[in-house]
């Protein structure tokens, strides 16, 4: 079918503003500052009654990416409420050049990671442009326990709005409370939105309630989140339970690492 020119440049337009906007970093920062970095973030469905393999095969590449030089790995499981079975597996995505040139595989990563592929049900692998400068990061060399994930999906194009509010008006709460958080912007491989991860610690944390609302009331906080109506479209949250034995640490930095 023939195509007029008028729609062809409207075509070309919206593919440069997916470009535009999917690799973009999603900040308040000026344009100069250094670009902040990727995760690669998955969520896996797992066979029941093949979870132990499977933790046992997440150890062995825990070990595996460590030796391989991988900075950090964060892997934790749904914690009493939601899918008993679903597990979230983050690492740094350094470089995507480095998806065109795996090299030679390892025999035996390829064989560890053919037991994982046996017992998953179900894998999504998402893009995260981190957040950094609204975040309230846990410290380095402190292991998380219990987190709550919220998945928040957003109108395509509203995306700077969202983060301006929660830059502004709700993640500030969080720190003055010392609840620590991270973000990221989901970018590819989903609906456009954000992943907030809040560091609770411990269930008793929850009966304390949100420090937005105990900071602003009940009224307040439902006035602020009255100014994303129209810009969010759905969201899911869920408790995972950090594990350690799949996990670890980044390096702590030295004296020479910095700059």
């Amino acid at each position: 079918m023939l195509t007029s020119e008028p729609h062809q440049q409207a075509g070309r337009w919206t593919a440069v503003a997916f470009l535009l906007t999917a690799f973009a970093a999603p900040n308040l920062a000026l344009a100069q500052d250094p670009p902040p970095p990727w995760i690669r973030m998955t969520v896996v469905d797992v066979e029941p009654r093949l979870v132990d393999e499977f933790l046992v095969a997440q150890r062995e590449l825990a070990a595996l990416e460590k030796e391989a030089g991988v900075p950090w790995r964060n892997v934790s499981r749904t914690a009493v409420f939601g899918d008993a079975y679903r597990f979230l597996i983050m690492t740094p995505l350094e470089a995507f050049s480095g998806l065109d040139r795996p090299g030679r595989a390892d025999a035996e990563r390829v064989g560890v990671e053919s037991r994982v592929e046996r017992v998953v049900t179900g894998r999504t692998s998402l893009a995260l442009r981190a957040t950094p400068q609204i975040d309230h990061a846990l410290p380095e060399d402190e292991e998380p326990s219990l987190t709550l994930v919220q998945l928040v999906f957003v109108v395509p194009g509203r995306e700077q709005d969202y983060l301006r509010v929660m830059a502004e008006e709700v993640l500030p709460h969080f720190a003055e409370a010392d609840m620590h958080h991270r973000s990221g912007a989901i970018t590819l491989g989903g609906e456009a939105g954000y992943v907030h991860f809040f560091h609770v610690g411990n269930f008793a944390a929850l009966d304390q309630g949100s420090p937005m609302i105990r900071a602003l009331g009940a009224e307040g906080a439902q006035e602020v989140m009255a100014r994303l109506a129209g810009v969010t479209r759905s969201s899911e949250q869920w408790l995972v339970r950090y594990l350690p034995d799949a996990s670890y640490l980044p390096e702590p930095e030295t004296e020479e690492d910095r700059p």
